[in-house]
């Protein structure tokens, strides 16, 4: 999920060079259309300016630097971004240009504001083009030469270093630097209402805080002295936190009840799912992929497929149900077998990737919950495939419920699980043999394969193969372990289509 703060100063700071000359005019104009949300005629207008002020031997420096961040703001708004960042760059060029040849201080302050907000918005139009790299030194060149009071900046940082390159010390440093100025009280234009980000931030400062592979952090005491604790306890302190500046921070629950063993929780709510992949979309494949090794849903297909030989089975699937089909990667393994391939995601963002990144694939999406999607289908659904999936779900009955009231007679149910590390499950059976699931610190479910084959047997669905799987996924270098398991709902008769 990516936190991107969004200055209010949009427009506030860009409108200092006004005496009176037909360059200002023109300025005041195009700032006129740009709140008036008249975005192209604001770029005809900054753009006639600019020329204009190519053929002047002398234009003041609050103009120069105006018509160029203004400009950037209307060609971002239009989606140009490329032209954008161009635009503030020769706005940060005339600063340093010019900024040692102005004498007069309020004017020496002004164009410092108006550089701060162009490096800032910089910095989120290199975000918006995936560029983080620049992104973190936009960032850094607002607080560190501009404005060190800019707690957006800082909190901007934090999540390209933490989004984009997992460097959860940097992203902690950052975070904490917004959180501080905007408790402090000395932010530079804060929030009105800053309990949601104050939540936001402390959120994701137990993000990073949970993440320590040594458990060891300093902290800080009142005193001035410092402990070493375990993060996993900070972490844990962060979340409740960020719940009690809001309540409703259902990210904040889940990790909060995932790092103190919540065995009340029985799944992750929809509106934790969908806030989580929803700002995961963009980068959700390549990550899951390439950064994490995942090999699940092509395992789940040669699992489907080896239950099938040894069933004897070589018949179309008429109806498929792709469930938390993300962008498409369980589905595109599946299309071949499948007359009708229907994905089911709680996130329209992953929904989206997904159409662009495998056009055609789906003859159908649906935006929601799958339970729902298999009580609208009841006996009708051949196969249901969910590759990683289901690992939001602790308590699996009311899923396999749902599974069993959507399939038809001699419909299948192909899918894989976590499980939890050997050394755990070695444990769990000392302590607590009757476990069926836990809560891990990725705020995923592992799930025991005895309470997964009870399930089963309690809503009627039989299983007609099972595989261990091993390494399908890696967090921070070590292998997780899994389940596939593929399902059967008995026939009423023989010679059912599916």
């Amino acid at each position: 999920m990516i936190l991107k703060i969004v200055s209010l100063l949009i427009f506030s700071l860009l409108q200092f060079a006004v005496d009176g000359s037909q360059l200002d005019d023109i300025l005041i104009q195009g700032n006129d259309a740009l709140v008036e949300d008249n975005t192209q005629q604001a770029i005809f207008l900054y753009r006639k300016g600019i020329e204009e002020m190519k053929r002047q031997k002398e234009v003041s420096l609050l103009t120069t630097i105006s018509l160029y961040t203004n400009l950037a703001t209307a060609l971002s708004s239009e989606g140009d971004n490329e032209a954008a960042a161009l635009s503030y760059q020769q706005a940060l060029t005339a600063y340093e240009d010019q900024i040692d040849f102005v004498s007069d201080m309020e004017t020496k302050e002004e164009a410092k504001e108006i550089a701060s907000q162009s490096s800032f918005f910089l910095g989120m139009v290199y975000q918006d083009l995936s560029r983080p790299k620049e992104a973190i030194e936009a960032y850094a060149l607002t607080h560190d030469e501009f404005d060190s009071n800019h707690w957006a900046s800082y909190a901007n940082k934090g999540s390209v270093f933490h989004d984009n390159f997992s460097n959860h010390e940097k992203a902690l440093e950052a975070y904490n630097q917004a959180y501080t100025l905007l408790v402090g009280g000395h932010a530079t234009e804060p929030p009105a209402e800053p309990r949601y980000i104050l939540s936001q931030l402390q959120y994701r400062i137990g993000l990073c805080l949970s993440a320590r592979e040594d458990r060891r952090c300093a902290l800080q005491n009142e005193d001035g002295t410092t402990e070493v604790v375990d993060c996993q306890e900070q972490a844990a302190h962060a979340f409740s936190v960020a719940l009690q500046y809001d309540p409703t921070n259902v990210s904040a629950q889940h990790m909060l009840a995932s790092l103190t063993a919540d065995a009340t929780m029985k799944r992750a709510s929809n509106a934790y799912v969908q806030s989580l992949f929803d700002g995961y979309a963009v980068n959700f494949e390549h990550s899951l992929v390439k950064d994490l090794g995942y090999t699940g849903y092509e395992r789940l297909r040669k699992g489907f497929d080896r239950a099938m030989v040894n069933l004897g089975e070589t018949k179309p699937m008429s109806l498929v149900i792709d469930a938390g089909c993300g962008t498409g990667l369980v589905g595109e393994q599946f299309r071949n077998i499948s007359t009708v391939l229907v994905g089911v995601d709680l996130s329209a963002a992953i929904l989206e990737q997904a159409q662009q990144k495998r056009p055609g694939l789906y003859d159908d999406t649906r935006v929601g919950d799958v339970m729902a999607t298999f009580d609208e289908f009841a006996n009708q659904i051949s196969l249901i495939i969910a590759g990683d999936s289901y690992i939001y779900f602790g308590d699996l009955l009311p899923l396999f419920e749902a599974m069993e009231k959507g399939l038809k007679p001699g419909g299948y149910a192909a899918f894989t699980l976590e499980n939890v590390p050997a050394e755990n499950e070695e444990i769990l059976a000392e302590t607590k043999p009757d476990w069926r699931w836990q809560l891990t610190p990725s705020g995923r479910f592992a799930h025991r394969k005895a309470y997964v084959m009870n399930a089963s047997q309690e809503t009627n669905l039989k299983i007609i193969h099972y595989e261990q799987m091993d390494g399908f996924r890696f967090e921070k270098g070590i292998g997780v372990r899994g389940h596939i398991f593929v399902l059967q709902k008995p026939h009423k008769g023989t010679g059912d289509e599916l």
